[in-house]
């Protein structure tokens, strides 16, 4: 861990010295790799970049995950990982001439330099970002902020991981214990509760399933859990699997996967749940809240300040298919960007973000704010009861009372609502303040809109 005190000179502004900037880098990670495509500085000082490929046999995958070109052939990011505590001059030399750059979410505004094979961007403090230059692979560029939970390597109730490769395997924490993983680190393996509580994992290194475990995050049965700044990469298929439980936050997580099925984080039957500032690059849906125990409810979910790259079959943020519950209800999802949302799915394609009622549960209270939504996705959002049988076999349920709010869109795409019968629609959305393309959404209108006769109550305001 190198750390490095220096003044940002404001060339970008133009102006005096802004403030000293706190840069705390990490080493390189033995057995990992190092890009071939990045040379990575922030503030003139080195960051390492980690070339992260898949080597799967193709072969071996579903025809149904391969049928899309992006993933009929390996996967590859970069990702640059390290802490900050100010503003950033980032430079990136590149391997070739660069003939074009984007720096997501576009959201931020950055404004990029590009000088042969150089781009320079300015960056006011700690952020995420998801970096594509020509056709190369993109790059992960995780500006996380600085620690202030750094526990004691030699408390008792500490499980510490030092910079290096562990490989623990599965771990079963005791309630009241950390798992530390320091920058630099990688630990191999996989977390697993069932009825323990009051558990912190904690760090700026990276937690790696090694494609061996299923669900290599799952606590169940648990409550008051934290999961705070590492990565958590490289699951056999869901990656973070929260199972009936409460009071669960997970802040600045970076998740990454690659295989069918790869969900960024669930949560099942859950209340009580936080997702802030994280960010997901995921080959199934980035976050999917679903209920599939039939008795018990979920409700005070909070999706907020987060990034979400669909890369493959993939919402950014859904609400189902298994909704078995009672309910479902007392969701929000606010001041997020969805960068990419693609891919096919039992109702014809994922969205940016949706509601799919694939079962009895009554779906209601749900709120979406201040979400942006990029050029690449399949549809802007869908709202769909399902005869109950994409997933199971299951009664219809119901879908009412949304809100969307200061949603902008940046292309046209469909909206899909879609009720089943009279007994089990669709009922009062309300559109406030949303554009598609830059134009303000006033009237369900035909080119964007698909709306069936089960649907009730679409309202539209624009302030």
């Amino acid at each position: 861990m190198i750390i490095k005190r220096v003044w940002l000179l404001s060339i970008v502004l133009g102006c005096a010295p802004i403030r000293e900037s706190k840069i705390v880098t990490y080493p390189p990670i033995p057995g990992l790799s190092t890009s071939d495509v990045y040379v990575v500085k922030v503030n003139n000082r080195n960051v390492w970049t980690e070339k992260l490929r898949t080597n799967f046999d193709l072969e071996k995958l579903p025809d149904w995950f391969t049928g899309s070109p992006y993933v009929s052939q390996q996967q590859e990011v970069h990702i640059s990982n390290f802490s900050c505590d100010g503003p950033l001059t980032v430079q990136l030399e590149i391997s070739e001439p660069i003939d074009s750059a984007s720096v997501h979410p576009l959201s931020r505004g950055i404004q990029s330099t590009i000088d042969g094979q150089s781009l320079t961007f300015f960056l006011p403090g700690p952020d995420k970002l998801y970096i594509q230059v020509n056709e190369l692979p993109p790059l992960c560029f995780f500006a996380n902020p600085l620690e202030k939970q750094v526990p004691h390597s030699t408390d008792p109730n500490v499980i510490w991981f030092g910079p290096g490769v562990h490989r623990p395997g599965m771990m079963v924490p005791e309630s009241g214990s950390t798992i530390y993983i320091a920058g630099g680190a990688i630990v191999y393996g996989g977390i697993e509760t069932d009825g323990q509580s009051d558990i912190r994992v904690l760090g700026r290194g990276i937690l790696d399933g090694n494609f061996e475990y299923s669900r290599m995050v799952k606590p169940e049965n648990s409550s008051n859990l934290e999961f705070n700044g590492i990565i958590i990469r490289n699951g056999r298929s869901w990656t973070n699997t929260i199972i009936n439980c409460d009071s669960v936050v997970y802040q600045n997580i970076k998740v990454v996967s690659f295989r069918p099925g790869g969900d960024g984080i669930n949560p099942l039957n859950s209340r009580h749940v936080k997702i802030n500032e994280c960010f997901l690059r995921c080959t199934d849906d980035c976050i999917a809240i679903k209920a599939p125990n039939p008795e018990i409810p979920s409700y005070d979910i909070r999706i907020t300040n987060s990034t979400m790259v669909g890369f493959a079959y993939s919402d950014g943020c859904t609400i189902g298919f298994e909704t078995n519950a009672p309910s479902i209800s007392d969701i929000l999802v606010k001041n997020s960007d969805i960068i990419q949302a693609r891919g096919g799915s039992r109702v014809d394609g994922h969205s940016a973000f949706s509601i799919i009622c694939d079962g009895p549960a009554r779906i209601h209270d749900i709120h979406y704010e201040d979400i942006r939504v990029e050029d690449d996705v399949l549809k802007l959002f869908e709202l769909h009861i399902t005869d109950g049988t994409k997933y199971g076999v299951d009664t219809p349920g119901h879908i009412e009372n949304v809100l969307l709010k200061n949603i902008s869109w940046a292309s046209k795409r469909p909206i899909i609502l879609c009720g089943y019968d009279d007994e089990h629609t669709v009922k009062n959305v309300t559109f406030e303040n949303c554009t598609v393309a830059g134009q303000p959404l006033l009237k369900a209108r035909e080119d964007i809109f698909r709306i069936n006769e089960f649907v009730r109550d679409v309202k539209f305001e624009h302030k």
